[in-house]
């Protein structure tokens, strides 16, 4: 959505409406970059940066809370984007589902539990090369999914955005017993999980040992675009 603000010639100028916080900003114009129109995407937990896929022109499914899926159509509406191209699922994913993602959004809101079966369910639905983008990798589930993520060899870490945010990209077909078994993993509560910091130094050791070391996931991301 676009608020007009009255300036001195008495001519009126557009300025974006902006998010609760400025890291928010530069991850919806990452995502505005990454995603393309038709693109399938989906969504678990809530995130108001769902409306960036829908703006961008995707297919978008959310599997999320009622009161998740209610707040992202209101942001919908205060930002003027139209919501044809949505499709809700409250709960969790369907196992009968089998199209084909290109891309995906993981929030930070949701326990450990919920957020693993949902993303079993999905992982297998990941084209090659797709991407998965999880909110808030240093802390809680999140960080856990980050963990399972960073130790299977299926998925390559690209970058880290607005300090919080991993970017993964799928670097070969996922086998659900090796998905289910890292998650079990990650997912034992008494292991502390180590998920994924914001830092200099942090980011500058992932870049030169994780996604330059990498080629496949590079020459995949370089296909997608």
């Amino acid at each position: 959505m676009m608020m007009q603000t009255a300036i001195a010639a008495g001519t009126t100028r557009k300025t974006p409406a902006k998010r609760a916080r400025i890291e928010d900003d530069v991850i919806a114009d990452y995502l505005a970059m990454l995603i393309k129109p038709g693109d399938q995407t989906l969504q678990i937990g809530g995130s108001e940066l769902g409306t960036v896929f829908l703006q961008r022109g995707a297919f978008h499914q959310v599997i999320a809370p009622l009161a998740a899926i209610d707040q992202l159509q209101i942001q919908c509406e205060r930002r003027s984007v139209k919501t044809d191209r949505l499709s809700q699922q409250p709960g969790k994913a369907s196992e009968r589902d089998r199209s084909q993602l290109d891309a995906a959004l993981v929030g930070s809101d949701l326990g450990f539990p919920a957020m693993a079966g949902n993303w079993r369910q999905i992982a297998g639905r990941m084209k090659l090369g797709g991407v998965l983008v999880l909110m808030g990798a240093g802390h809680g589930s999140a960080a856990r999914l980050a963990d399972a993520l960073t130790s299977d060899d299926g998925w390559a870490l690209q970058e880290m955005i607005g300090g919080d945010v991993a970017v993964f990209r799928k670097t070969r077909v996922s086998d659900d017993a090796e998905t289910r078994a890292r998650l079990l993993e990650a997912g034992n509560p008494h292991r502390v999980p180590r998920g994924l910091k914001p830092g200099l130094v942090a980011g500058l050791m992932r870049t030169l040992f994780g996604w330059r070391a990498n080629p496949r996931a590079r020459a995949l991301a370089k296909r997608s675009r």
